[in-house]
Formats: structure tokens, C-alpha cells, sequence
């Protein structure tokens, strides 16, 4: 009976030793990977359109003709009978199942038409819904064709400097790149010359931002958006600015 009682206390432990090596998960599954892996879908990638007719202007009648060839050779294929046609990429936050989005009032503003561009390359129209340029966020809204997991917003107030977080966005129009870095400062203000004014009560990043980052996500590790990636300090080295979530939130109250 012992020899049966320790062959089967035996047999427990190797079995139960086995099934532990299975659920053991690599360490390649950081948390990091986690979030990017949840949350990168939420990510969008904005497009715009911004159409000058130049024949309405008042010199257009007396030097249109010389005008048509000068910017024909000057500006090319944006350039088309007196139509000047500027396009602009940027990023967007997908906030919930209504398809709202997040994204810069640099971004959008003075465009004639917005496309998002989903995760899976899906492009939808989309339209303004509120702009607040002092904070330089604005809400535009499109139809989505399915679900998309609702982002939660985090608590800015529950900050901590050093924290990890991710930055999510469309560098140079390279889709949902992500970067890695701490929160490096609260509070912060910068005089952006895409905003045009001074941005306050920013949140500093030293995780990579570039253009094309503007409005995407940056999320901390439990998958709460932080804020909307604005601007980098240009010739300085990994000085990134996010507008913190608690702006989003008033601008999101506003519009309800």
C-alpha cells in the first residue's frame, strides 16, 4: 500500500509540475505587449484635404494665365487649374462605440474632407463635431462598420512621474508604430508653432514622438489613455508633450 500511496504522490507532483510549465507565459509577453495588443485597434490614422481655389482671388483675372504656368511648374501634381490641393496625415483615439474620435485641431482644421483610417486599412468619412483650439483637441465623428473596444480615460490626478507609457500613433504615415517611455513631467507648458499659442497643463513624455503622432494615444499600463500626443521640442532628445485625458473629458462634457 506505501509503494502504491508514493507511485501516486508521485505521478501528482510530475502531473502538476507539467500542466504549471504550460501555463507558465513567455517573458516576451510584457505588459507592454499586452496593451499594444488590446488597445492598437483604437488607434486611427487621419487623413485630410485641404482644397485653396486660388481664382478667387482678386489678382486671379489680371495674372491668371502667367499665375497657371508658374505654379504648374512650382508645385506639380497638387497644383490643378488653379486649385491648389494640401494633404496632411496625423493620428486619432477611437473613444467609444459611437465613433467618436479624438484627435489635434492642428490636425483637422481648415480641412475640406477627413478620412479615418481603421487598423485593418478601412477608410471612413468623418466629420467635425467640436474643436477646441486653446487646448488644441477636437472631436470629429465617423460611422464605424463594427466594434472597436471602447478606450478607458485614466485619472490624470493618479499620475506618477516615472510611470511607463505607450505612445500609439502614425509617425511619418507609418501605422500604429509604438515608442516606450516614462512620464517624465506633469503640468508642462510649450509654445508649439503648430498650434500657434501655448499649450498648458501638458503631461511630458520621453517616449518617441514624431510627425504624424499628433493625436494618437498615450496609454499607460493598464490600458488607460493618458492623453493625446501633440508635439516634440525639436533638436532636443526625447521631449515629448501629450494633452492630459482630463481635457478630453471636458471637451467630450461639452459636447454632450
Amino acid at each position: 500500500m506505501k509503494i502504491v500511496n508514493i507511485l501516486g504522490i508521485f505521478v501528482f507532483l510530475v502531473a502538476s509540475m507539467f500542466n504549471s510549465a504550460c501555463t507558465i507565459k513567455s517573458a516576451r509577453e510584457t505588459p507592454v505587449v499586452r496593451v499594444v495588443r488590446e488597445y492598437a485597434p483604437t488607434v486611427v490614422n487621419i487623413r485630410t484635404e485641404n482644397i485653396i481655389d486660388l481664382r478667387e482671388h482678386p489678382e486671379w483675372g489680371q495674372y491668371g494665365e502667367e499665375l497657371d504656368l508658374f505654379f504648374k511648374e512650382y508645385f506639380g501634381e497638387i497644383y490643378s487649374e488653379g486649385t491648389l490641393k494640401y494633404k496632411s496625415l496625423g493620428s486619432g483615439v477611437i473613444l467609444g462605440k459611437n465613433g467618436l474620435v479624438v484627435t489635434n485641431a492642428h490636425v483637422i482644421q481648415k480641412a475640406s474632407s477627413i478620412y479615418v483610417v481603421l487598423n485593418d486599412g478601412t477608410i471612413l468619412r468623418a466629420k467635425v463635431i467640436r474643436m477646441s483650439q486653446s487646448d488644441d483637441l477636437a472631436i470629429i465623428k465617423t460611422d464605424l462598420p463594427s466594434l472597436v473596444k471602447e478606450v478607458k480615460i485614466a485619472d490624470i490626478k493618479n499620475l506618477m512621474i516615472g510611470e511607463t507609457v505607450i505612445a500609439i500613433g502614425n509617425p511619418l504615415g507609418l501605422e500604429n508604430s509604438v515608442t516606450v517611455g516614462v512620464v517624465s513631467g506633469k503640468d508642462r507648458a510649450f509654445s508649439s508653432p503648430e498650434c500657434e499659442y501655448v499649450c498648458s497643463g501638458l503631461v511630458q513624455t520621453d517616449a518617441s514622438i514624431n510627425p504624424g503622432n499628433s493625436g494618437g494615444a498615450l496609454l499607460n499600463l493598464d490600458g488607460e489613455l493618458v492623453g493625446v500626443n501633440v508635439a516634440v521640442v525639436q533638436g532636443a532628445q526625447n521631449i515629448g508633450f501629450a494633452i492630459p485625458a482630463g481635457k478630453i473629458v471636458k471637451l467630450l462634457g461639452e459636447f454632450k
